[in-house]
């Protein structure tokens, strides 16, 4: 009953496909404006998830090397993310970092930047997003939102690496079912069937009670959901019929899923 009523209330959400930081005046009335392009455009217009407008939500165009790589809304109260929003384009064999970054446009005294830094010796890193000393010797993974498997060039995998796109999550969904029945899934799916040649995604999180080194909150839920106009041959190519995958943030989690026409 939980799972049905829950997947319901995410397929009410607009559109969910998602950050350099906007101002809260400006993404109030132009969301994402730098970074449009990760979005769904259903009939071709742009349309967004729900976008939430207090201080605590930074919109980030998420940019590496001088190139925007995908999107995030992320909630700087909590140290999670809310969602990142990206283009499925197939994807090629890339080497995985071995160090995690921050985001310098949502930390205390750091100003805008154009690329990720290490959180190493940054004085105020930590005061609005997650850090690497937040997951040692803890239970959970830095769970990917854009993940890797999902990566169409070395850069974007690159970009990814951010704390700013990780939630901590539960280390046998990470490499079990969410790995093999939404990441894996999704892409042998979007191979076969898209034929525009990509699809948009968008994954986040559902926040819980606990919390991480007393800083960082542990999500209750991971989701996923994919829209591609003609990745679904039951419904007409002008629709954005929509996949949603949803799992709890727990050991031998299952795996719902929906398919919606929008």
């Amino acid at each position: 009953m939980q799972l049905t009523c829950l997947v319901s209330f995410i397929l009410l959400l607009p559109a969910l496909v998602l950050p350099e930081v906007i101002p809260p005046q400006i993404a109030a009335h132009t969301p994402f404006v730098k970074c449009t392009d990760f979005f769904a455009k259903p009939g071709g217009n742009v349309t967004f998830p729900t976008i939430f407008n207090q201080n605590q939500y930074k919109q980030i165009c998420q940019k590496y090397n001088n190139m925007y790589e995908f999107a995030t809304l992320y909630n700087t109260d909590a140290r999670i993310p809310v969602y990142s929003a990206y283009l499925y384009q197939g994807n090629v064999v890339c080497d995985r970092k071995n160090t995690w970054n921050i985001e310098p446009q949502v930390s205390l005294n750091m100003g805008i930047g154009h690329n990720y830094k290490l959180n190493t010796g940054v004085n105020g890193a930590g005061e609005h997003q997650a850090l690497n000393e937040d997951y040692i010797n803890q239970k959970y993974d830095k769970g990917h939102l854009y993940p890797v498997f999902h990566t169409f060039q070395q850069c974007t995998a690159d970009a990814t690496f951010t704390l700013t796109n990780a939630a901590p999550q539960d280390p046998s969904l990470n490499s079990g079912k969410w790995r093999t029945q939404v990441e894996k899934a999704t892409k042998t799916f979007l191979d076969a069937h898209c034929f525009s040649g990509f699809a948009y995604v968008v994954t986040g999180v559902v926040p819980g009670t606990g919390k991480l080194n007393n800083r960082v909150i542990i999500p209750s839920f991971f989701w996923s959901k994919i829209c591609g106009e003609t990745c679904f041959r039951k419904y007409a190519e002008k629709h954005c019929a929509r996949l949603t995958l949803l799992a709890w943030n727990l050991h031998a989690a299952p795996i719902g899923q929906t398919l919606s026409q929008h």
